[in-house]
């Protein structure tokens, strides 16, 4: 996941030229019609109604563009991934801007000399160098930092941190060039180098342990950004050492995890409430340093130690079928290691048990379906006498299994039992609030959420 760090830059440049631009998967849209635009003042939650009780579907960083319209309550309604969202009004300045000119696209001049790219990556092929100066015409497209446009009749793609309204011949001081060699590292491990910033992208070979590389002090997630003379690649930032004085000391790699929520909080401390310095989506890979703080774990993220909620991750990916291949379902392939050990199990000592539930995209009560660590063992003839015996002794295995099969707390029959609580088997169980029907009141299942690790 790529840094934030050119966010001002990003929203002047769609304020001037009229694009339609995506910040933290909200869309920014200067032209909307009965919109207002906005900027975040520090990180917010997107919500999916307006109230806090409302499901978080993500994360806004501060300086982040939002356009939207007023709602009640001191919320402002907006569109995010295509879903109605919302944001609380507490964390949005009202911003001003040019109007753009969203018919023809604005023209830009570069401020520097500049790679005219094929691709909007540092990565892609350039096709030429722009002298400082050059006048483009923009497409209204961009990604992350760079900006489509068109010249001599083709359309490519530049950075827009070197880019201003061409109206304006030098509004600003010459920025630096781009990313280049900024200090020396030596790898500590066997480093796969790859083409982008994820675990599953293309390998392009390996570096042996002890082999001195260049940095360009460009960081994305777990990653750093190598330079050599056939291109510039990705690899682990914690298993880099760097060289000589004035060069910043990296943390250090033990292990990695997966995110397997579809977005987790990485915070600067191990606080609750740490400031906000980023998101990790669903598959991401985490370097872990061994340090853990309650219910965090610390990650190296942009090349710095950073805080993630220890839930959030596991050591297998999302969705992988790891040993004993798919156990017959997306609701159950997608769930933790914890609960899929517990779904054999299950299978293997009470055959009856013919239906499991795991995943699901939303739940009204708690994260754990989401995050896939719960899951639902579905009693046949529940009402009857038999069907509530084999509930009850399903139950009670999973109890005197808990340490084993990392056990967090039960439902069944519309009372719970938590491990935090009360380990005693019977007497443990405590009655349920009245949630209205069989299902809700778990008559018909028995539910287990897990720990996470």
């Amino acid at each position: 996941m790529a840094s934030r760090t050119n966010t001002a830059v990003r929203v002047a440049v769609a304020a001037m030229t009229g694009l339609t631009l995506t910040l933290g998967g909200l869309v920014f849209s200067p032209n909307a019609a009965a919109a207002t635009a906005y900027v975040t003042t520090g990180a917010v939650n997107v919500r999916s109604g307006p109230g806090t009780s409302y499901p978080v579907l993500g994360v806004l960083a501060a300086g982040d563009a939002v356009s939207g319209a007023t709602a009640s309550g001191g919320w402002v309604k907006v569109d995010y991934r295509g879903k109605t969202a919302y944001v609380s009004a507490s964390y949005l300045s009202v911003t001003t801007g040019p109007t753009p000119d969203d018919e023809t696209g604005a023209a830009m001049v570069t401020t520097a000399d500049l790679n005219l790219r094929t691709e909007p990556s540092l990565d892609s092929a350039v096709v030429k160098v722009l002298p400082k100066g050059t006048k483009v015409a923009t497409t209204g497209r961009t990604s992350e930092r760079f900006v489509e446009v068109i010249l001599d009749g083709a359309k490519n793609w530049l950075s827009g941190n070197y880019l201003a309204p061409a109206s304006d011949p030098d509004p600003r001081p010459d920025p630096d060039p781009e990313p280049t060699i900024a200090y020396r590292v030596k790898t500590t491990a066997v480093l796969a180098m790859r083409t982008a910033a994820k675990i599953d992208a293309k390998s392009v070979g390996n570096l042996k342990s002890g082999t001195e590389v260049s940095l360009t002090g460009t960081h994305s997630g777990s990653y750093s950004q190598i330079v050599r003379k056939d291109g510039n690649y990705w690899v682990l930032t914690g298993y880099l050492a760097t060289i000589g004085k004035g060069a910043p000391t990296l943390p250090k790699a033990t292990g990695k995890r997966y995110v397997n929520v579809d977005e987790v909080n990485i915070r600067a401390t191990s606080a609750a409430d740490g400031k906000v310095v980023g998101t990790a989506t669903q598959g991401m890979v985490l370097s872990i340093t061994g340090k853990t703080a309650k219910s965090r774990t610390q990650v190296i993220f942009d090349g710095a130690a950073r805080w993630a909620y220890t839930s959030y991750l596991t050591k297998t990916k999302p969705g992988s079928t790891d040993e004993g291949g798919s156990l017959g379902s997306e609701s159950l392939d997608r769930t933790h290691a914890h609960v899929k050990a517990i779904v054999r199990l299950i299978r293997a000592e009470f055959p009856a048990i013919k239906t499991m539930y795991g995943w699901r995209m939303s739940s009204s009560y708690s994260s754990d379906h989401p995050n896939g660590v719960a899951l639902d063992i579905m009693i046949p003839k529940y009402s009857s006498p038999s069907g509530k015996a084999l509930g009850d002794k399903i139950a009670r295995y999973l109890q005197e299994n808990y340490k084993k099969l990392h056990v967090h707390y039960l439902i069944w029959r519309q009372r719970n039992w938590n491990v935090e609580r009360n380990l005693d088997f019977t007497k443990g169980w405590r009655k349920m609030e009245d949630r209205g029907g069989v299902t809700a009141n778990h008559y018909d299942h028995v539910h287990v959420s897990v720990y996470a690790n």
